[in-house]
């Protein structure tokens, strides 16, 4: 069989989608990925067929995540990219024509018209919850009650409403019915799309009401392949042997005014502090990245190596970053930008493996939150937590119960 999936946004959500792709090549069957040039290396490395969407990586890490507050801001975005490749929709249909199966998470959805256009079922990839249940949301700090299931119940027309407004005459262009505040991206021609959120259930425990076509796996990813091959710096390797293990601070690719004073205070934070770390934050001025006994600054490494070498970790919290953190057992303080990194950070509490977040989408955090912050991650009471919720990932095949449901849908 032929899989084509559609990706926009950041290498944690192409990355993922490299992995399934290896799995599903190994099996005998065609994976291509449809995403931005800059995550080419990533996929032809993997052996997967790659197509140009002629969008650029940094503005969809600007437009969506760095300039995100609000849904208008994410509406805004989408449409600022929308601009930028008037090709889009060509250039779907191109890569996807002649595939038995489309994938396409949150930011791809114009994937659903392409395949629908050309008679091709689909499949949702998600990396936070997208179906309503009363156990958590994204728009609710509550869990377990109808409050939180109300606090989906206007996603659906939102996305309808952007969904009519860029792609109806698109649409109908092509001989399909315009796009309504009713319509639904859960069906094709009758049946229910395969769904997939690639977390592990220890954050989302699936819902019982949701129906067996969605699926969460469990992670997507490899670590262990990138750490082997990673070449350790002698600088690097005599810092993490001299003395305790250190806390790792790492802030992405995302950048902003805002987000650069944020890391400033994390370095001021981390020296008041008197604790050791290994930071990764671009932002930081160079002079200001300077090693010391304490202090060893980074630039790109394996997170699977370095998560093996440290105590505790800072960052965003996107799912891979964070999945991995927790893979590895690590006590984890999530500093997020968006509302799925707040969520990820709000579950990480709530399962006791880290601090409350930071959430800096309406104020920045003060070096004396962060400080306390820091002291919390490191008093030894989030170590069970995060013991816990390793053994429980562990056990999880996220790829090969991916692999398996997309066979069984194809097939069915």
């Amino acid at each position: 069989m032929v899989i084509t999936a559609v990706a926009v946004g950041t290498r944690g959500d192409v990355n993922p989608l490299a992995e399934l792709g290896e799995e599903m090549i190994a099996r005998g069957h065609v994976f291509r990925i449809l995403t931005h040039e800059a995550f080419r290396p990533l996929i032809e490395r993997k052996g997967i067929s790659f197509f140009k969407l002629d969008t650029d990586a940094d503005h969809v890490m600007q437009y969506l995540v760095a300039e995100y507050k609000t849904s208008m801001d994410f509406m805004k975005g989408m449409f600022k990219l929308k601009k930028e490749n008037p090709g889009f929709m060509e250039q779907t249909i191109s890569a996807i024509r002649g595939s038995d199966l489309v994938m396409y998470g949150t930011c791809g959805a114009f994937a659903y018209h392409a395949a629908e256009s050309l008679g091709i079922p689909c499949a949702r990839v998600f990396y936070s919850p997208m179906d309503p249940t009363r156990q958590y949301s994204l728009y609710s700090d509550e869990y377990d009650s109808e409050k939180v299931l109300k606090s989906y119940n206007g996603l659906p027309e939102g996305m309808n409403l952007m969904t009519m407004i860029a792609m109806n005459k698109w649409r109908r262009r092509n001989g399909l019915a315009g796009w309504k505040l009713s319509s639904t991206y859960k069906v094709m021609n009758g049946r229910k799309l395969l769904t997939f959120y690639p977390t592990s259930r220890v954050i989302m425990k699936p819902d019982l009401s949701w129906g067996d076509h969605i699926h969460v796996t469990g992670y997507w990813y490899h670590p262990d392949e990138a750490a082997v091959s990673y070449q350790v710096p002698e600088d690097l390797q005599s810092f993490l042997t001299a003395g305790e293990k250190p806390v790792f601070v790492a802030f992405g690719k995302a950048e902003s005014r805002e987000l650069a004073e944020l890391q400033m205070r994390v370095l001021q934070a981390i020296k008041e502090s008197g604790i050791r770390a290994v930071i990764q934050a671009d932002q930081i001025p160079k002079s200001d990245r300077v090693n010391t006994d304490k202090l060893y600054f980074i630039g790109a490494v394996p997170y699977s190596y370095i998560f093996e070498k440290v105590r505790a970790v800072v960052h965003h919290g996107g799912n891979t970053t964070n999945g991995l953190g927790l893979r590895a057992g690590l006590p984890t303080l999530v500093i997020p930008l968006a509302l799925d990194q707040y969520f990820y950070g709000r579950m990480d509490h709530r399962i006791g493996a880290g601090p409350a977040p930071l959430y800096i989408r309406k104020r920045l955090c003060t070096v004396d939150e962060i400080k306390n912050a820091l002291k919390d991650l490191i008093s030894g009471k989030y170590d069970r937590g995060a013991a816990e919720a390793s053994k429980e990932i562990l056990r999880e095949d996220g790829i090969r119960e991916a692999a398996d449901a997309i066979e069984a849908y194809i097939n069915y």
